[in-house]
């Protein structure tokens, strides 16, 4: 018999597809993901695949939801956290009748006022009635499940993974193009917002160029708020949002990925063109900074919201030869082969396990 999955979730992006499809495919689950589609930050939108069926969440009122879910009698469900105060309900009710729930958890525990008051809630009002356990990506987020109450046993790992298989076709042009021609390219890929430092990524790149000499170019991808005033800097291409086929075309152009972010619990896109064999410089509040960059190693952090010293970490790695940036290249999609689609489909599933006996 197959497991059947309840996915209560925001807006899907394209990076959750494969984990999806490695439940359906390796775990022979049944998979029903309830999908944020309004307001959406992304034109992404899924299509149903083998073993997954995608529904909006427009299309349900609490009380429809709740019908819904009740009768699809999930084994296990995952829940993305608590913003959606309408899926805390339908949780409480699968957890009474013995449904496995699971909440995501991908902010970096900081110690402020504000994270202990959550932490306080949501340990008294949800964490016995909602959730069996956590899922985070890594140490930070870690750190935070802990404080809101969770066992150690109760914390999954390996939460976000980008599309390894396909990002890893461009970490290819390593040992072929790149090795001949190392492109004098700087890569962002992203939202064209302030909380991701396209603001500091602006000066940085004016600084590298003018005040610091640099002669490699910028290329943004994305879309935001702030895609006008990018659009007007001098040697910054701009591109639209694009799709991961496109991004790994970008990925084998580019020389090195940067991302500026003010605030970036995780970001799945460090893990995407790390495996694609990017050097990296990021901000030191990137969550995946810890996991998938060792500094002087596969790349450079900057800090303080510097745009001087991120202009400085740019002008750094383009001074690397390039041999040098070939093998800090080689050694991004090493760290980034410790989580794939299938580590993270596999850690979901384990939680399913606290429901057998041992002994």
């Amino acid at each position: 018999m197959r497991t059947q999955i309840l996915y209560l979730y925001s807006e899907i992006q394209s990076h959750n597809l494969p984990v999806l499809a490695r439940l359906a495919s390796s775990h022979g689950a049944l998979v029903d993901v309830i999908r944020w589609n309004r307001d959406k930050l992304t034109p992404f939108t899924p299509a149903d695949m083998p073993g997954v069926r995608f529904h909006e969440r427009s299309a349900f009122d609490e009380r429809q939801l709740m019908a819904f879910a009740l009768e699809l009698k999930p084994r296990l469900v995952y829940v993305s956290g608590w913003m959606d105060r309408g899926y805390l309900p339908v949780a409480r009710a699968l957890k009474a009748q013995g449904s496995i729930i699971v909440t995501g958890m991908d902010s970096q525990w900081t110690g402020s006022l504000r994270q202990q008051i959550v932490a306080k809630w949501v340990h008294w009002q949800l964490r016995k009635h909602c959730f069996s356990h956590a899922w985070v990506p890594g140490p930070m987020q870690y750190e935070f499940a802990r404080r809101i109450g969770f066992h150690k046993t109760e914390i999954l790992c390996n939460l976000l993974s980008g599309n390894s298989d396909l990002f890893h076709d461009a970490a290819r042009a390593l040992s072929d193009e790149k090795r001949r021609h190392y492109p004098k390219q700087f890569l962002y890929v992203g939202r064209f917002a302030q909380s991701k430092g396209i603001d500091l990524l602006m000066e940085a790149f004016r600084i590298y160029r003018t005040r610091n000499r640099g002669d490699w170019s910028l290329t943004c991808v994305g879309n935001g708020p702030m895609e006008s005033e990018l659009a007007r800097q001098d040697n910054i291409v701009v591109a639209p949002y694009s799709s991961q086929e496109t991004l790994v075309q970008r990925a084998r152009e580019a020389g090195a990925f940067v991302l500026a972010s003010r605030d970036e619990p995780w970001g799945v896109v460090v893990h995407e063109f790390a495996c694609a064999g990017l050097p990296l410089i990021l901000s030191e509040h990137v969550g995946a900074r810890p996991q998938f960059l060792i500094d002087g190693h596969n790349g450079f952090t900057f800090f303080k919201d510097s745009a001087q010293d991120l202009a400085d970490k740019m002008s750094l790695m383009s001074s690397c030869t390039d041999d040098q940036l070939v093998r800090m290249g080689e050694s991004s999609a090493r760290l980034a082969a410790s989580v794939t689609p299938e580590i993270a489909a596999a850690s979901l599933m384990s939680a399913l396990r606290s429901a057998i006996p041992h002994g």
